[in-house]
């Protein structure tokens, strides 16, 4: 199926296609502060890039990758619901490494506290944020100027969150980062990305 591309601003949409065909300098993977990579796109990822595996584990036990704040958790037999009251920290763990012959920066962008509770539109909202007030510290890890970042539809898989939520986000947030084009890859399946093995 042919790949389909809709822009807003900087902003480009992608359907069909797979971010691990990105030729963006920085490659977004959605996780939990955990060390936990057992699902979803981050599971790709982590099949993909061992070494940032194994150096995102140590990051989430050093608690150098964090979410922190006032948080109210509901359990019931059917579900879990996260509540965020306040949200004092978002940290999220960057990594340097060759990929497709070149240097590229893994971003794992916390999206969730454990991998089985649901994601909420503050620490979605915190992670763009933070990717846009922190272009030239990401531009000084790599060696080159940011241009383009690719990420997946954070916090909308297993994350939980309603993709409009997570869009007007996304806009409302990386659509002021000038001089950096957003790849935002949606429709992501494993299968899509299994092709890159």
């Amino acid at each position: 199926m042919p790949i389909a591309l809709r822009k807003k601003r900087n902003i480009l949409y992608v359907e069909n296609g797979n971010i691990f065909e990105s030729d963006a300098d920085v490659l977004v993977n959605s996780v939990n502060t955990k060390g936990v990579m057992g699902a979803g796109i981050a599971r790709e990822f982590a099949k993909l890039f061992p070494e940032m595996y194994e150096d995102y584990r140590k990051a989430c036990r050093s608690g150098r990758i964090r979410i922190e704040g006032k948080f109210l958790i509901t359990i019931t037999k059917k579900s879990k619901e996260l509540n965020v009251i306040e949200l004092t920290c978002w940290e999220p763990h960057v990594w340097k490494g060759m990929f497709r012959g070149r240097e590229v920066l893994i971003l794992n962008f916390p999206s969730k506290i454990y991998w089985d509770l649901p994601s909420h539109p503050k620490i979605i909202e915190a992670g763009l944020k933070w990717i846009c007030n922190n272009i030239e510290y990401l531009s000084s890890i790599l060696g080159r100027r940011i241009t383009k970042i690719a990420l997946p539809q954070v916090g909308t898989g297993l994350g939980g969150l309603k993709w409009r939520t997570v869009k007007d986000l996304i806009e409302k947030h990386l659509s002021s980062c000038e001089d950096v084009t957003v790849e935002v890859y949606l429709n992501y399946s494993k299968r899509k990305s299994s092709k890159t093995k």
